[in-house]
């Protein structure tokens, strides 16, 4: 099995590749970035993927943010364009407007709409399709084994699903909230982040959580091929992802152990908190952000979470970025270099577009 991790700038984008259980290669892709995500990484591995396996046996959209979907819009508009042939086998997508006859008509025209935000546009050419849609994904869903690769939904739970609808009814027809990413500087960026406290002066039991619907609707998954785990963590609440692993029997005496966490909502502290990395052993977690964005992502304060936790392995801790700046790389200045010794980690920095990476 192997990870690609594409650069998505403070987004999302990755894709697992294995050998099934048939013997064939498959291809599951998580989340797309944004629209020139496409065009700057997705593209080329598609057009891969067109002349071997021929497949995508499954593309998860994890929820409407453009910094999330983005990407998968990009791919039908070259669909309709004719550029590229319509390979995904099936979808896991919650359309936010519920039935996706309730999204906003685009008249059958994905490519020329303009008026119409992504999760509308996606809902709506899945629907005119008839695509193969895993739709109502919720906790309640049950496992999904695709080729031996066995996929267990941890978010949305039915509330969150429901508030997201009731927040985008159709009759009200709102406009989605976008999650736009905003560059700024290096310099502006290291004035307003929490890069200048040490690891070791945070207070880890801060319990103020991200209130956003869009994120709380996210699907976050775990990811479970011969017994190599992956948590996928999209834009989660850590609370709702803790409350389905305790409901899977997992506790801080007999936690999850994976090989991968894709950390939640960039690395915000507001997403992963401290009650997640006690029930989760990992000693890789990988943080999808260039940290040059509007909400200054990764904050420091959820990396000292995972290094301090009290119930975290005794083996060395690798943290993954997606990026490698000058910004991402003095998140440590600090502390001085003395500190990857005393709480027994590295940084990995990302130079290239994607990266593959074998499980």
């Amino acid at each position: 099995m192997k990870l690609i991790i594409y650069q998505a700038e403070c987004g999302d984008a990755a894709r697992i590749e294995y050998q099934g259980s048939d013997g064939r290669l498959h291809h599951i892709f998580i989340d797309s970035g944004f629209e020139r995500t496409f065009r700057n990484a997705l593209a080329t591995d598609i057009r891969s993927i067109v002349k071997t396996t021929g497949c995508i046996d499954l593309w998860l959209i994890s929820h409407i943010h453009d910094d999330h979907i983005g990407g998968a819009i990009a791919y039908l508009k070259n669909v309709k364009k004719g550029l590229v042939p319509d390979i995904v086998h099936s979808w896991a997508y919650n359309p936010p407007r519920g039935n996706m006859k309730n999204s906003i008509s685009l008249t059958g025209e994905v490519s020329t709409a303009k008026s119409v935000v992504q999760g509308d546009q996606l809902a709506n050419y899945l629907f005119a399709t008839r695509a193969r849609v895993h739709k109502e994904v919720t906790t309640s869903t049950g496992l999904l084994n695709i080729h031996g690769l066995e996929i267990t939904f941890l978010s949305p739970d039915d509330n969150a699903l429901a508030a997201l609808r009731k927040k985008y009814a159709p009759e009200l027809y709102r406009p989605f909230e976008r999650e736009e990413d905003f560059v700024v500087s290096a310099a502006k960026a290291a004035v307003n982040n929490d890069y200048a406290t040490r690891l070791n002066d945070f207070e880890l039991n801060s319990h103020i959580e991200d209130n956003s619907i869009e994120n709380g609707s996210s699907i976050s998954v775990l990811t479970n091929l011969n017994g190599k785990q992956i948590l996928w963590l999209a834009d989660a609440h850590s609370s709702l992802v803790v409350r389905s692993l305790q409901a899977l029997g997992y506790t801080i005496a007999h936690p999850l152990v994976c090989d991968w966490v894709k950390l939640s909502h960039h690395g915000s502290s507001a997403n992963n908190l401290l009650p997640l990395f006690e029930i989760v052993r990992c000693n890789n977690y990988l943080i999808s952000s260039n940290g040059e964005n509007k909400h200054r992502l990764p904050n420091k304060e959820c990396i000292a979470r995972i290094l301090r936790n009290p119930y975290r392995t005794t083996e060395k801790y690798h943290l993954h970025f997606t990026y490698d700046n000058p910004t991402l790389r003095g998140i440590f200045s600090a502390d001085g270099p003395e500190i990857f010794d005393e709480l027994n980690f590295e940084a990995h920095y990302f130079s290239m577009p994607s990266t593959s990476i074998e499980c």
